[in-house]
């Protein structure tokens, strides 16, 4: 097996059974998430204009919404008037709902029963639930479901037990850093729905604005909002919908940070000090204002606004933010260093976990739960909270070890354009270490110490140890500063000369490309974070060629391990969608179809982990959420192409998107920080969202696609490079086509050097080809060469990223 090969197989490229994989559930069906149990027959139920719908057991207004939306949605998928739908019995119905209970308490909680069946064995479709939450589900599945072939529509025979595997499945909206209209929210509920989620965590409060209407203390949003806010009519209107659909409404009130449109609107309840006064904050980032808990004011507006709050959102949870505090004002403030002191608090950590206690207080007396992220874990709070970790598996193991509930959103911020795969292999079940990080008898080890700048902020930096064994085989593992150990999946290892290894961590895939030469990183190195290269820099400072040299103790200790019990407190995860970089025009297609993935990870069972599935599924969804529930993500993105070409045709464009991606992890929001020579003069309110990268879509399933042809190509199947052919044939004519386009619109001119190395990688894809074809050889001159052109053109063009990088580099590889 020649090296291209093998990095192929071991980046997950090409698929290899094993006696693991064997045992893991089919996905015949285009259902996603995958039901629990599916047990597919022969035969289909056929569906035609005497489609009826019987309701059997409970029945409600919630119920007749969701027969009737149903209803609405297949005819959107088939198109046949089905005028006559409500049948008269049981035994007439082509689709029976059977809903033997009423649910438990009218607002739906975190031990409301989802679980349903649905069987379409006996020629008649049939869901079955114990509460109607389930039956939702059930109507959600019956809908993905529904196929079509030259006789007509039909379901097929199946019998389906399902439930999901965590209770909470939710995605956090932040509509605060940019206005989210109302229409655009209710359609992400319905997309919601359809993947099985169930919570709709609502982020209305941040620096930049608070967006939710208030009775009292009016200039919060008055001040704050620029206008754009929303109604308490309209809230509740998004909770009553979001309620017919089985989804909870949690608010996010932001303290004690994050708090610069408080400061904005009522200075003095910060703990700056002397007469404070702060501007209406447009950029992004950590600031300063930081409410002052020892104010007894500040609890009156809190207070005021919980009343209000709780009001509106019937859910048993109030969410507190908590995140990100910026503690100098209160180290700045004799008056709060006093009241830690006589107050005996542990300092400024302390004095969080003191304001927390008395919101939760507040919250307890209006029959509310208190949850919030990391930083408001303390052991002060009761047991009761949740904790919402965007700072990992570490941190929500750790409170899970104290007895408290945590869920997972680290790994599931669909804001950061990341791989859908990376999603998807982001379980929100900590797990302990993979490796044996430890030295045996007779085996050597290398640990090299590693630094990678940022464009913002300062560098990361963490320590590469491979131990070799007594039979020649090698194993890995990273500690990145301040996090536990991880195992690093290795693709290609020459002692003293080159590492290439792979693992997931916070950020993003994470792939190590290190190339060594006396002990140090070369210039040649650098880690792959997500599709970005960002040079890194290193060298050897253990080995065990060094007398009395030892592999060094992780700086971040051990991933947790959960007992049984324990894991009962992971109670799911949420997913991300902060604003900075987002509209009402730019949100749908960041979420969509990648969100059923995530959706699949919280519902579906654990052992459903198949790659190549899921993106089959996705893809099926993809086309699917569009015609069932109108979902805009691709006409949305369309339309801003359209906007781009500016009268001309917007094909070119088209084409072009599908193999170009935006810089992925947070490459965009620092590109941002960099553009300007006064460092964030673009990363702020005021900066453009009309990029060639906000039309993209975050993953090109193209170049997944070409990474597959070349997958093939390397197994033996030549054939596969005439698909790669007439790829790299495309992208070089959409981007002949697209550069004059380009220069003749301000919003794209920088967007010129895009299609210019669209161009060069094109051409070196068709020059391989042409040589694989042929069975030359490649003189050493002419790869050093090919190399040069993919590292000059694998950098940051205007947010994007030539994604044909990839496959190109791999089918050099292979060439090799």
């Amino acid at each position: 097996m020649n090296k291209g090969t093998l990095a192929l197989l071991i980046s997950g490229l090409i698929t290899i059974p094993t006696a693991t994989m064997a045992m893991t559930p089919n996905t015949d069906l285009n259902l996603m998430p995958y039901p629990h149990s599916v047990e597919l027959g022969q035969g289909k139920i056929t569906l035609d204009k005497s489609f009826s719908i019987y309701i059997k057991g409970y029945d409600s207004p919630r119920v007749q919404f969701n027969a009737k939306r149903t209803m609405s949605r297949l005819y959107r998928q088939t198109g046949l008037p089905m005028l006559n739908w409500h049948a008269q019995s049981e035994k007439d119905a082509t689709l029976v709902i059977d809903i033997r209970h009423a649910p438990k308490s009218e607002v739906q909680d975190i031990n409301s029963d989802e679980s349903y069946r649905l069987d379409s064995r006996n020629g008649q479709i049939i869901i079955r639930s114990e509460r109607p939450y389930g039956a939702f589900h059930g109507l959600e599945t019956f809908l993905q479901l529904v196929a079509t072939d030259a006789a007509g529509y039909f379901v097929p025979t199946v019998f389906i037990q399902d439930e999901p595997r965590f209770p909470w499945r939710g995605v956090s909206y932040d509509t605060s850093r940019h206005f989210i209209e109302l229409n655009v929210i209710l359609r992400q509920l319905d997309a919601m729905a359809s993947a099985k989620m169930n919570v709709f965590h609502w982020h209305l409060w941040d620096d930049q604005a608070i967006r939710i209407q208030l009775d009292n203390y009016q200039k919060l949003w008055q001040e704050t909002a620029d206008g754009d806010y929303y109604t308490k009519d309209e809230i509740r209107d998004v909770v009553d919908y979001a309620r017919n659909l089985g989804i909870r409404v949690i608010p996010e009130i932001s303290l004690p940070g994050h708090a610069s449109a408080v400061a904005h609107a009522y200075p003095e309840l910060m703990s700056g000090m002397g007469d404070q006064s702060y501007p209406h904050q447009r950029g992004w980032g950590v600031f300063e204002p930081l409410m002052d808990p020892t104010n007894p004011e500040l609890y009156k507006l809190l207070a005021s606004v919980f009343d209000e709050v709780v009001e509106l959102f019937p859910d048993e949870y109030v969410h507190i933010g908590g995140d990100e505090p910026n503690y100098q004002q209160w180290k700045d403030n004799p008056k709060i260093q006093q009241f830690i002191h006589d107050n005996h608090l542990n300092g400024e950590r302390g004095l969080q976990s003191y304001l927390n206690t008395q919101v939760e207080h507040m919250l307890k007396k209006r029959g509310k739960k208190m949850t919030g992220w990391d930083e408001i874990w303390h052991n002060d709070l009761p047991t009761s909270i949740v904790i919402q970790s965007w700072q990992g598996h570490d941190s929500i193991g750790r409170a899970a070890k104290e007895g408290y509930q945590g869920i997972l959103s680290t790994g599931y911020y669909l804001d950061q354009p990341q791989p859908t795969s990376y999603h998807y292999r982001n379980d929100p079940m900590p797990k302990g270490i993979t490796v044996d990080d430890k030295r045996h008898q007779g085996e050597t080890f290398a640990t090299y110490k590693w630094v990678k700048p940022r464009s913002k902020g300062g560098p990361r930096t963490g320590n590469l140890t491979i131990i070799e064994a007594t039979d020649g085989s090698y194993r890995a593992f990273t500690d990145y500063n301040g996090k536990s150990r991880e195992e690093v999946f290795i693709i290609e290892y020459v002692p003293g000369v080159k590492f290439r290894g792979h693992f997931d961590n916070f950020m993003s895939y994470t792939e190590f490309n290190y190339d060594f030469s006396d002990g140090k990183l070369k210039d040649s190195s650098y880690q792959l974070i997500g599709n970005v290269r960002w040079p890194t820099t290193g060298e050897l400072v253990a080995s065990s060629d060094r007398e009395g040299s030892m592999i060094p103790e992780p700086n971040g200790g051990y991933p947790a391990e959960l007992t049984e019990e324990e894991q009962q407190l992971i109670l799911g995860g949420e997913i991300t969608i902060w604003g900075e970089n987002l509209n009402s025009m730019t949100i749908e297609h960041r979420l969509w179809p990648r969100s059923y993935a995530i959706a699949e990870r919280l519902w579906s069972r654990q052992d459903l982990t198949d790659e190549r599935s899921m993106y089959k599924r996705m893809k099926a969804m993809d086309s699917w959420s569009e015609i069932s529930l109108g979902m805009r993500h691709h006409a949305d993105a369309n339309m801003m192409l359209k906007r781009l070409a500016n009268g001309a045709d917007e094909t070119p464009l088209q084409m072009l998107a599908k193999y170009i991606e935006p810089a992925q992890y947070y490459a965009r929001h620092w590109e941002k920080w960099i553009a300007t020579p006064n460092k964030g003069d673009l990363y702020n309110q005021y900066e453009r969202l009309n990029r060639f990268a906000d039309a993209l879509p975050v993953e090109s399933l193209t170049v997944y696609e070409m990474n597959d042809l070349v997958a093939t190509y390397a197994q033996g199947d030549k054939t596969a490079l005439d698909a790669l052919t007439m790829h790299y044939q495309s992208v070089k004519l959409a981007a002949q086509q697209a550069k004059p386009i380009f220069a003749a619109n301000v919003a794209s001119v920088e967007t010129v050097p895009v299609a210019e190395a669209a161009i060069k990688v094109a051409e070196l894809g068709l020059i391989l080809i042409d040589t694989a074809k042929r069975g030359n050889a490649l003189a050493e001159s002419d790869v050093e060469a090919y190399q040069r052109i993919l590292n000059d053109n694998a950098i940051i063009f205007d947010e994007t990223i030539v994604a044909i990088v990839t496959p190109t580099k791999l089918l050099l590889d292979t060439l090799l």
